[in-house]
Parts: C-alpha cells; sequence; structure tokens
C-alpha cells in the first residue's frame, strides 16, 4: 500500500482539481475532466513511474466500491424496474456485439484468442470480461494487452465525444444513459460518460451497464465448456469469476434503501444514503483519474492497424445498434429509476 500512496494522493489531488474546474466554469463535466487530466498527468514519463500502483488501484478497487455504492441512491424496485428493461437491450447488444465483432476478427485475420478477447471486451464489460476470460482461452500476454488497449482508447473517446454528440441530438437524459450504458465498453468509462451528460443520466447509465455487465457470467461458463482446449475450471469457480461482487453490493444497498435502512441522520447533516451517495461521487471521480493515469497510450498506439480497424468497425455497429435500442427503451429505464 505504501507504493501506491503517491499515485493515489495524486488521483485524489486530480479530482480536486476536476471539481473545481467544473465547478467554476459551470459545465458538468467533471468526470471527463479527470480522466483527461489523469491522461496528461500518467503520460510524463519522469513521473508515470511513480504513479502506476496507486493509480490502478483507484482505478480498480476505489472504482468498484464506488459503484457499488452507488446503490445508495436508488431503490430495490427501481433498480429491478430499470433493469429489466435494460435486460432486452443488453441482451441484444451482448449477442449482436460478440457475434458481428469474432466475425469481423476472423475477416481481419486476428487469432482466434484475440478475436474472443475483443469480442467479449466490445459486447459486455470491456477490461473485466477480458481478463477475466484471457487465462480460460490460454491467450498470451501480447494477446491480452492488445485486447485492453483496444477497448481503452475506444471507452476514452466515448466519455469525450457521446456525451457532445447526444447534447448536439437533443437526447433526453434516460436515452443518452441507456445509449452510454449500452455502448460504452468499461464500467468506468460507462459512468463517466453517464455523469458527464447529467446526474439522471449517469443513474440510468450504471443500471444499464451493471444488467450487462452480468452476461460475462454464462460467457466464462460457455468459454469453459464449449471451447475444445480451454483452460478447464470448475463451473463454481467461473461462476465466482463472472459475478463482480460490487453489483452485488450496489444491489444490496439498494435493497437497504428500500427498507429505510440508509435514512438514518448524520450529525453533519443529511441522511446516510447522502452520505454514501456523495462518498461515491468523490471515489467515482478518483478513479476515473486513476484510469486516465494508468491508461498506456503507448501501448494503445502500438497496437496496430488490424486490431484498431475491427475496434472501429465493432464499435460502430455497437453505437448505431445501441442508439437506436435506446431511443425505444430508454424513456421505460428511466421511468424505472427514477
Amino acid at each position: 500500500m505504501r507504493r501506491a500512496l503517491p499515485g493515489l494522493l495524486a488521483c485524489i489531488a486530480i479530482a480536486v482539481v476536476a471539481r473545481s474546474l467544473t465547478a467554476a466554469i459551470g459545465l458538468g463535466i467533471e468526470t471527463a475532466l479527470a480522466l483527461v487530466i489523469g491522461v496528461l498527468v500518467g503520460s510524463v514519463p519522469a513521473i508515470r513511474p511513480h504513479l502506476l500502483a496507486g493509480a490502478k488501484f483507484a482505478a480498480r478497487s476505489l472504482l468498484r466500491i464506488g459503484v457499488a455504492l452507488l446503490g445508495a441512491r436508488l431503490t430495490l424496485a427501481a433498480v429491478i424496474e430499470g433493469g429489466a428493461a435494460a435486460a432486452v437491450g443488453a441482451a441484444v447488444i451482448v449477442l449482436v456485439g460478440l457475434g458481428v465483432t469474432a466475425w469481423l476478427a476472423r475477416r481481419a485475420g486476428l487469432s482466434t484468442r484475440l478475436g474472443l478477447l475483443v469480442a467479449a471486451g466490445m459486447a459486455i464489460c470491456g477490461n473485466s470480461a477480458i481478463l477475466a476470460l484471457a487465462p480460460i482461452v490460454k491467450a498470451e500476454d501480447r494477446e491480452t494487452t492488445y485486447a485492453v488497449s483496444t477497448i481503452t482508447l475506444f471507452g476514452l473517446i466515448g466519455v469525450l465525444v457521446l456525451p457532445i454528440l447526444g447534447r448536439a441530438m437533443g437526447l433526453a437524459d434516460g436515452v443518452f444513459g441507456t445509449w452510454a450504458g449500452l455502448s460504452v465498453n468499461d464500467t468506468a468509462q460507462v459512468v463517466a460518460t453517464g455523469f458527464a451528460y447529467s446526474v439522471p443520466a449517469g443513474d440510468v447509465a450504471t443500471v444499464v451497464k451493471l444488467t450487462r455487465n452480468l452476461a460475462i457470467a454464462p460467457l466464462l461458463i460457455g468459454a469453459t465448456l464449449l471451447i475444445p482446449d480451454a483452460a478447464r475450471t470448475s463451473t463454481r469457480v467461473a461462476v465466482v469469476r463472472a459475478v463482480p461482487w460490487f453489483v452485488v453490493g450496489f444491489v444490496a444497498l439498494a435493497a437497504l434503501r428500500s427498507i429505510g435502512a440508509l435514512d438514518v441522520p448524520m450529525p453533519w447533516g443529511g441522511t446516510l444514503a447522502d452520505t454514501l451517495s456523495i462518498a461515491a461521487g468523490w471515489l467515482i471521480l478518483v478513479a476515473l483519474a486513476g484510469v486516465g493515469a494508468s491508461a498506456d497510450l503507448r501501448a494503445t498506439l502500438a497496437i496496430g492497424p488490424r486490431p484498431l480497424a475491427v475496434g472501429v468497425a465493432a464499435w460502430a455497429v455497437i453505437l448505431i445498434l445501441g442508439l437506436g435500442l435506446a431511443m425505444v427503451i430508454g424513456p421505460t429505464v428511466y421511468d424505472g429509476v427514477q
């Protein structure tokens, strides 16, 4: 933990700067700003080695805690109702995304393993899906790095570009949040994209993304059972890997909010639910600074044209399909979450 402290403190400082600048200019872009500042700071060769351990800790552990705490903002009924509507869109995105990306990867001459990793990252939950699937399909380190770099690149583009496109198209909060949840890859990037648009859009994007994340369970189990040369593991191990603990925490806090257990008044004002919600906002902001600071731009730029071309084509399909689905189910998801 001592080795991670400098990077963690840097991420906290970046989060404070991002929130202060956002308040000063009056635009709700603190999540995107934290990500961009993190990328700029993490790209400085002289300080990057000192930041990396803490930035990775923030990007992984703090993000998951923050997402889990977001459950305190919603009731279980809202999560179930919004998630039920989102499940239809998530199922379509996952099935089409996996199929299209795998087909494009074969056409581009990528290895089967690399194609599966990129497909899983694009269709389901970004880097989490890639890192969980890699040992099962016996992917080489180079293939895992390529897949992660491809997914990271398009996720960063999504955070910066989608809110601009959403405002240009005049999308309602529910439609944009659903679009972000269905179309952006990694959980951190989805949260950043949604909250860069608005708080309601961020809530919707989070529920949609967590619903989409659950598709990793059947993917890992299917890979374990169906791929002839897969690394054999028990179904129980695959399920444990597949179900992110922060999803369970999110639902548990929503359940506690539903029964009034988080309505306890706090000495500094507000309720426990309010405090957890504020803490979630800060943790996610610090985590996004870590996502930016730990992003390896050199590796991303070195992925080569074929994985990049597959990523461009696959993401274009997912973006267009996700927008169409969001137009249809977005208002229903929004009504459920709100």
